[in-house]
């Protein structure tokens, strides 16, 4: 049986124009398995952690469990959440970023809820209006920041899953085309798996249909090639052999469309489109699946259109599925 969840953002739920508290409010409601929540560098910079300390305190209350998310990307475009003026670029704030991670776990470790800390979000794919990445080495000093702290939670990392030829290679930093030719690059899934400790999690996040604009700004609509299944259950097998486990850390419920015009009405994926991608994944054996996008189901469902959440309901389990979170995971 595939365990359900969400994730969850305070500024996606403003950007659509919910007020964020009831919005979540009403997640939790939904008793999903899991929801990623997000500890954004910029935000807490910003806004200090009440924000944050809000949502976990409400997970808390209604007993919904949380992942959550620590480093200098945080759910969401534009993908880096430093605060202003500061490069990801620069040693001397990958070492501040180092310590930002330290002060979230030292802060949540007591949490009853927290089931595990995502190190980053899609790390070693190139991501944001700058195609920017972080090197493995500052990756792998975060994760051992987290494991000093808290040594009781799996880490999870995670990647962009196999989507076309050309959308792979322009999220990977490994661009070189002799390399690819060769077999020689080296696919950010075997990044992650080399920070990875035994019983930790590699995550991927499965996109179905993207819509993009070409160089005289016509709208385009890729869609993900044949083979994304069998690229994904290698992927799971190769992680399961290493001792660690597989999550589907995003899964399309939410469209991507090419701008902003037609995002009442998709041209990307409809609410008909989430069950089969949840049934391929189920078929293969995946264990908990983040389903994408809850606060755009609320602000279709505020705008008189349930067919986004009610299509999401039809799947949660009778309870959610809350006591078969990752098989009743322990660090082996």
């Amino acid at each position: 049986m595939t365990a359900v969840g969400t994730s969850f953002t305070r500024w996606r739920a403003e950007a659509l124009g919910l007020d964020y508290r009831p919005a979540f409010e009403r997640v939790c409601e939904m008793r999903f398995a899991l929801v990623r929540l997000s500890a954004s560098w910029r935000e807490i910079a910003e806004f200090g952690w009440g924000h944050l300390d809000w949502l976990m305190a409400t997970a808390q209350a209604a007993r919904q469990r949380v992942l959550l998310t620590v480093g200098m990307k945080a759910l969401g475009w534009p993908e880096f959440y430093l605060p202003a003026g500061l490069d990801p670029s620069d040693e001397r704030v990958q070492r501040r970023a180092v310590d930002h991670v330290g002060n979230a776990v030292s802060r949540y470790r007591e949490s009853e809820m927290l089931l595990a800390w995502q190190i980053e979000n899609e790390p070693f794919n190139r991501s944001g209006p700058q195609s920017r990445w972080i090197p493995r080495a500052v990756v792998r000093r975060e994760a051992e920041q987290v494991r000093s702290i808290d040594g009781r939670r799996p880490l999870v990392i995670t990647t962009f899953a196999h989507f076309s030829e050309a959308l792979d290679r322009a999220s990977s930093h490994e661009q070189s085309t002799w390399k690819r030719r060769l077999g020689l690059e080296l696919p950010a899934e075997r990044e992650a798996l080399a920070v990875l400790a035994r019983g930790d999690i590699l995550g991927t996040d499965v996109y179905r249909s993207i819509g993009w604009l070409d160089g005289e700004g016509v709208r385009r609509l890729s869609h993900a090639e044949d083979d994304q299944m069998r690229v994904i259950r290698r992927w799971q097998r190769i992680a399961s052999e290493q001792g660690k486990r597989f999550w589907v850390t995003e899964a399309q419920a939410e469209p991507w469309e090419a701008n902003s015009d037609t995002r009442a009405n998709p041209l990307s994926v409809s609410p008909e489109a989430i069950q089969p991608l949840m049934t391929d994944l189920a078929a293969s054996n995946v264990k908990l699946v983040l389903l994408w996008g809850c606060e755009y189901w609320l602000w279709r469902e505020q705008q008189g259109d349930a067919r986004w959440i009610d299509a999401v309901i039809a799947m949660l389990p009778t309870g959610a599925g809350t006591d078969l979170l990752i098989g009743r995971d322990s660090r082996s």
